[in-house]
């Protein structure tokens, strides 16, 4: 059977989200994903999610997203919960990153590496070069990598290519509007973990939707809620988000 993952999703878990799993769960059905990978900031899944996988009809992955010092890695498909030294702090060692999601079973997938506009994409593809040992794969759809570089997912494919790497694909949601805005087809013989994980090594389909600029600044305003920031923080988030707003309404125009 034919069944459409978003391999990368934040809960109200993250600082940046107020989506819980119940809203995540129903979104996926109204759009017909069957299976999102829970990937919270420097958070391990709670234990019931690896106990009660399957909710509503959906699988959930037990997934993490640590931000390092060499861009955000993803860990999918957990057998067991991972915990990094210093994780708390909000970012931890790649290597350290990487040893720990391997060592609880996981892929270890580097996502939207090349978003940010501040290095080269041949530093970044460089980059990448360099640690390939300590990767599985690469995010080379994700909904809000577009947001500077437009051309983010397809440098990310490019680096894919000539290697071993599995290509995969999320939507990055932190709100329920954005579940299932990317997502891989895959086929496997059952709606369970260990079917879909071997599946993704012959993927059938990929999907990416426009990045949503204003959800973006939504999620930002959400962290400065939850971290109670101060006034001088909410007045760059408003210069922000205005810049969201030019680039939304530049983006129906195109």
């Amino acid at each position: 059977m034919k069944y459409r993952l978003d391999l990368h999703l934040h809960t109200e878990n993250s600082p940046d989200s107020r989506l819980t799993l119940t809203q995540a769960v129903a979104a996926a059905k109204r759009r017909g994903i069957d299976a999102l990978a829970v990937s919270d900031h420097n958070r391990c899944p709670d234990a019931a999610v690896f106990a009660r996988p399957l909710r509503d009809g959906v699988l959930l992955i037990p997934s993490v997203e640590y931000s390092t010092e060499l861009g955000h890695l993803l860990g999918i498909f957990l057998q067991e919960p991972c915990h990094v030294a210093g994780e708390e702090s909000g970012r931890v060692r790649f290597r350290d990153a990487a040893e720990s999601i391997h060592a609880a079973g996981g892929l270890c997938i580097l996502a939207h590496p090349f978003e940010l506009t501040r290095y080269k994409e041949t530093e970044i593809a460089a980059q990448i070069h360099a640690n390939a040992q300590y990767l599985d794969g690469i995010e080379v759809f994700n909904r809000r990598a577009t947001k500077k570089r437009k051309n983010a997912n397809a440098l990310a494919a490019a680096a894919c290519e000539g290697t071993a790497f599995l290509r995969t694909a999320g939507s990055d949601a932190h709100t329920k509007r954005e579940v299932g805005g990317a997502s891989i087809t895959v086929e496997a013989d059952a709606l369970t973990l260990s079917a879909l994980r071997e599946a993704l090594f012959s993927p059938l389909e990929f999907s990416c939707g426009k990045c949503r600029q204003l959800a973006i600044a939504h999620s930002q305003f959400i962290r400065l809620r939850k971290t109670h920031a101060c006034p001088k923080a909410y007045c760059r988030w408003l210069l922000f988000a205005a810049v969201c707003l030019l680039r939304s309404v530049k983006g129906v125009f195109q």
